[in-house]
């Protein structure tokens, strides 16, 4: 049986309902997952209901962002307490500033193409069950892109704009999650180690050393030096190992990104804190 911690659903940027999630977990021998949405946890409660249907274990969980050296990393939140006040803060704000962040890109985008406005697109309802975000499928019906790919690759490349008001220190993030009984886990980090392997050992080094609690490991896009260098840090440091793929159902068709598709076993990994 395996473990998948890291899906998302309709109530973030993926096609897959909580249910639908499961039902396909279940199909393919997953016994243990996680929805982490970006910025939410409102499949939770649907989330708990379609495990306790299907025979399937699960944990609350939620992707966010947090700054290190003025770079944004993506962070895990793994069964933290949920009436946790800090924790609720630290999600809604992050919701908030994401809305921000799209309308800032669509706001860059109008002085080029005068049929977007921040007015229109903030009335503008997204097609939640295609996945992805907001301001893809409303660049498209406004017929800037003629594809919701070419959108995808254009817009986040070419209008987005880190705003130092808006970031968050890992080691808060990391102390809020701890101190609502919750572990973090750093996601998918092949790309930093793609970037200068020499110094990603260090980089795990400054995560750990302002909170972080695991690293996902296996992850569709990690070579085997990723993931072993993963591993090991994780080994030697009595850091969680996690798994996931990082679905998103219909909207990403990537090779390997889809539910259970890494095959990994609880014995593979280290769940303390995360599993109860």
């Amino acid at each position: 049986m395996y473990i998948d911690l890291h899906i998302h659903s309709i109530f973030s940027d993926s096609s897959r309902s909580p249910e639908n999630i499961v039902r396909l977990a279940k199909e393919r021998n997953v016994s243990f997952l996680s929805i982490c949405d970006h910025s939410s946890i409102a499949a939770y409660p649907r989330l708990i209901s379609a495990c306790e249907k299907a025979g399937i274990s699960q944990t609350l969980g939620v992707e966010v962002g947090a700054t290190l050296h003025g770079e944004d990393y993506d962070v895990l939140a793994y069964n933290f307490d949920i009436r946790n006040q800090a924790v609720l803060q630290f999600i809604r704000d992050q919701k908030e500033r994401s809305d921000r962040e799209c309308e800032s890109m669509i706001a860059r985008m109008s002085k080029e193409y005068p049929a977007l406005s921040v007015e229109d697109y903030r009335v503008y309802d997204r097609p939640t069950e295609k996945g992805g975000w907001k301001y893809i499928y409303y660049a498209v019906d406004r017929g800037i892109f003629e594809t919701y790919e070419q959108a995808g690759n254009h817009i986040f490349s070419n209008y987005y704009v880190v705003d130092p008001a808006e970031t968050y220190p890992v080691e808060d993030l990391c102390r809020i999650v701890r101190d609502a009984g919750g572990v973090t886990v750093l996601a998918h980090p092949g790309y930093i180690y793609r970037r200068n392997p020499e110094t990603f050992r260090e980089f795990l080094q400054n995560m750990h050393e302002r909170g972080i609690g695991g690293i996902e490991c296996f992850y569709p896009s990690h070579n085997k030096e990723i993931t072993g260098s993963c591993l090991d840090y994780c080994r030697k440091n009595n850091l969680c190992i996690t798994s996931g793929s990082d679905c998103h159902g219909d909207y990403d068709k990537s090779e390997g990104f889809t539910i259970g598709s890494l095959k990994i076993t609880r014995d593979m990994l280290n769940l303390k804190g995360i599993i109860n």
